[in-house]
């Protein structure tokens, strides 16, 4: 729950600002105490932010936790009602001792090339492609998503998916997809999300010629380490 400077405005009602944190070896019991004292001192300071937590839980980066204050216009990170000297305050106290290796970024949704129940970023899991687009190949990479709409639906069978975009704190060509379910069960849905057969050749031309890299990977939504506004 760290701030950083305000991004031009590229959306309205889309902004999520991310942070990231590894947990220091042996202090994980200490974080999650620390981190839900935290949130109820946000409680007692009337905060009407969302804060939604996550704990990667494969990968390279497994054990890394994310949290994320969704649903935003880019205003509200002008004008948050708690006190941000404070809030730095309180973090100190509550749980930056056992944390390191910080970032955060601010990303956007497309909402043009997804399809989400409001309350996606609840669902227990969250299966995370972190795409990097070929430098100048943008263009591309719009229309390749533009045409994967119908195909990730017709995958996914009415499960949430959710593109984003970062604006800061990163590469403006990096784009994330976001699977939301409830069930370790539906990465078997997701195995050829990116593996197109021959009766899709456009597509497949379109992911070939503007994404470089694709590495994906499982977050676990913890109850306990988020606050949900009502």
């Amino acid at each position: 729950m760290l701030f950083f400077c305000l991004p031009e405005a590229y959306s309205q009602g889309n902004a999520f600002a991310f942070f990231e944190y590894d947990i220091r070896l042996g202090m994980e019991d200490q974080f999650n105490n620390g981190y839900e004292k935290d949130l109820e001192w946000h409680k007692s300071q009337g905060d009407d932010w969302s804060w939604i937590g996550w704990y990667v839980i494969n990968g390279e980066r497994r054990g890394r936790f994310i949290d994320a204050t969704p649903n935003h216009e880019w205003k509200d990170f002008d004008n948050w009602k708690v006190n941000g000297a404070e809030n730095n305050r309180h973090n100190k106290i509550h749980w930056v001792p056992y944390v390191e290796n910080y970032s955060g970024s601010y990303r956007t949704v497309l909402p043009a090339f997804s399809d989400f129940k409001r309350d996606w970023f609840t669902k227990k899991f969250l299966q995370v492609y972190n795409l990097k687009v070929i430098e100048g190949k943008a263009y591309l990479f719009k229309e390749f998503l533009n045409k994967h709409k119908a195909y990730l639906s017709s995958k996914l069978n009415g499960i949430s998916f959710v593109w984003m975009q970062t604006v800061s704190g990163g590469s403006n060509s990096e784009y994330l997809l976001f699977i939301a379910t409830d069930q370790v069960e539906t990465l078997g849905d997701c195995q050829f999300l990116f593996d197109f057969p021959d009766a899709e050749k456009e597509l497949r031309k379109l992911y070939s010629e503007s994404v470089r890299e694709n590495i994906v990977e499982l977050w676990h939504f913890s109850e306990k380490l988020s606050l949900i506004s009502e």
